[in-house]
């Protein structure tokens, strides 16, 4: 019996060494490639403002989006993740109020765009839209700054997120389309291609905030959302939005 545990857990130790080596091998093969930038190869004729959804924070596909990203002239929205979760737990705790909440949300997207450009070479950060005005021709993390917003009227509010802000952003700089990456299952691309999400059930489903359609509906660009892993027809769905993402309105 005594014999047998141990040959058991010794197998069991090998099996975990070999997990572990594997998932490392990919994690240094996929920050190999990130820190080793490409000129850009997905040719964009529209400006497309991405939002990253904080909770990707936990994601394996986080760094593939990363490098998908890094090869266009996108603008990417950063959401607040862990963060702005911090920033959720000390109101909770201390009950300051929304103004001071709101701010540090502000700051919480700024680390999180910070985290995303030091993951990934191959991002420029720009924190005004006078610095996106003057971007080079390649991907850029916005730092959104909590002055710029308050100048602009933005409610300091809960119910103004990270979406808000990217939808608020797509008019600022007049792009074209809006596209807010989820951690949601349902949104993985199904076989019907012209499938289109309800805006109102999306805020009803927790999807986006409920102050999202103030700043998307009715504006020049459009909204698309889709889910994790759609990160690997980016290409395609920058030339074809409607075969790739969903439609949100």
């Amino acid at each position: 019996v005594l014999f047998c545990a141990w040959w058991w857990h010794q197998e069991l130790c090998k099996s975990l060494i070999n997990n572990f080596q594997r998932n490392l091998a990919t994690v240094q093969t996929s920050l190999t490639t990130l820190s080793n930038p490409t000129s850009i190869i997905i040719q964009m004729t529209d400006q497309w403002i991405i939002k990253l959804g904080g909770s990707l924070f936990t994601s394996h596909h986080l760094i593939q989006w990363l490098d998908a990203l890094s090869k266009t002239s996108a603008i990417i929205v950063p959401g607040g993740g862990p963060f702005a979760d911090a920033v959720r737990q000390a109101q909770a705790r201390w009950q300051f109020d929304d103004t001071t909440a709101h701010h540090l949300a502000i700051l919480a997207m700024q680390q999180y765009g910070r985290m995303l450009a030091g993951l990934c070479p191959g991002l420029s950060v720009a924190t005004s839209l006078a610095d996106l005005n003057q971007r080079e021709n390649q991907a850029t993390v916005w730092l959104p700054n909590p002055k710029e917003l308050d100048a602009a009227g933005i409610p300091a509010r809960w119910d103004i997120t990270s979406d808000s802000l990217a939808a608020w952003l797509a008019g600022q700089v007049q792009a074209k389309h809006l596209l807010l990456i989820k951690s949601v299952v349902e949104l993985e691309r199904p076989s019907n291609p012209s499938q289109e999400t309800n805006l109102a059930e999306a805020v009803a489903w927790g999807w986006v905030d409920p102050a999202f359609s103030r700043y998307a509906v009715n504006q020049s660009f459009q909204t698309w959302i889709c889910g994790p892993q759609a990160y690997g027809n980016l290409h395609q769905g920058f030339a074809q939005p409607a075969g790739v993402f969903s439609l949100l309105r």
